[in-house]
């Protein structure tokens, strides 16, 4: 990534707060009255917004720099660099958490209340984590080991079509990311295939950002658009969220919902919107939100084991997760010790893991 596109610290700041929703929506229904708040309950939709953001990213450092094999190899080695240390930390501690739930069942008889140790987490399920493709899978089998690794999975392998796409179709590759991100938005939109659709996903999503990537750079220096749209781009993706996450067919609308807050961020004058998203809280969330994203199922598979120990409460099978009740006030308190576990673990993990590793790729390649 070059250094401009590091410099948009508004873009950072997005990302954060789209990792955060993302940490609640997988926060468990320890109470309904929070669980059915319909944000929360709408947060899987900012991995769209993930999807949107990488393209328009990758498109404006990458687009014209792939023109060898070399150039292709380069960038698919540091995007590797940047997403696999990572999943493999998260995966190996997943494959730790079956072997112990397998030892703590067959020589000291305590069950797992919900799945069998190995009845999902497979060696199956575990190769197609090791070379990262289990997007393409239905979606049930995607979500094995540390679940959220599947849009890691997808963007991978898109990363790849993105720059196959850059390097032999040079003169035309902004009709192809047209052509595949609407294709794939138009089949999402039309046909819901719920069970089929995360690589789909974010083929839409990545393609779309690099037209709006496309669409920026040349907009930018003729249309400048007024910072109450930033505001206005917000409360419209919460009104969506809280309003349209019912409605299946709908859900695309978040790729042109996340393109007008992104175009609005960058097409807009200094402004007061636009310093509150430069706020360095919000940018350390963004820094660190891949390793926030990636860590928070671990983070939550051990929560919910304290929370067992420690209170003892009568558990209800909800969504096919057998969880702890609790009262509002109660469930609350426990909702913000998660948040504030999974910021701590995702710092930690962005420090010793993300960072160090992905500055060696670089190095690597000498970029």
């Amino acid at each position: 990534m070059n250094k401009s596109i590091k410099k948009i610290d508004q873009l950072e700041s997005l990302r954060g707060i789209a990792a955060l929703l993302v940490v609640l929506y997988h926060v468990p229904a320890w109470n309904p009255m929070i669980h059915n708040i319909s944000i929360i309950r709408s947060g899987f939709m900012m991995v769209d917004l993930f999807f949107v953001l990488s393209g328009f990213v990758i498109y404006t450092a990458y687009a014209n720099r792939i023109n060898s094999f070399y150039e292709l190899a380069k960038f698919q080695f540091l995007r590797f660099g940047r997403l696999y240390p990572v999943h493999l930390l998260f995966l190996i501690l997943f494959l730790g958490i079956e072997i112990l739930k397998y030892v703590l069942q067959h020589h000291f008889g305590i069950a797992s209340l919900s799945k069998q140790p190995f009845e999902q987490n497979n060696l199956a399920a575990f190769m197609r984590d090791v070379f990262m493709i289990k997007a393409f899978w239905p979606n049930e089998q995607a979500i094995t080991f540390n679940s959220p690794a599947w849009s890691i999975s997808a963007e991978f392998y898109t990363y790849l079509i993105f720059g196959l796409i850059v390097l032999n179709f040079a003169k035309f590759k902004n009709y192809i990311f047209a052509a595949l991100g609407l294709s794939a938005a138009l089949i999402l939109f039309i046909y819901q295939p719920e069970h089929h659709d995360f690589m789909l996903r974010c083929i839409a999503g990545f393609f779309i950002g690099c037209m709006l990537a496309l669409g920026i750079s040349k907009a930018k220096d003729s249309m400048i658009l007024s910072p109450y749209w930033i505001p206005a781009c917000f409360l419209l993706i919460g009104a969506f969220m809280v309003f349209g996450h019912d409605a299946k067919a709908l859900k695309v609308m978040i790729y042109p919902l996340t393109c007008l807050l992104i175009s609005a961020i960058l097409l807009s004058r200094d402004h007061f919107w636009k310093h509150f998203l430069s706020h360095p809280a919000l940018v350390w969330l963004g820094t660190i939100s891949f390793s926030l994203y990636m860590s928070h199922g671990l983070v939550l598979w051990f929560y919910q084991q304290v929370i067992r120990v420690l209170f003892h409460r009568p558990e209800m099978i909800v969504e096919g997760l057998s969880i702890p009740q609790f009262e509002f006030p109660l469930a609350l308190l426990l909702t913000i010790g998660f948040l504030a576990a999974c910021l701590l673990i995702g710092f930690i993990t962005y420090k010793l893991i993300e960072s160090p590793f992905r500055e060696k790729s670089r190095k690597l390649v000498k970029v």
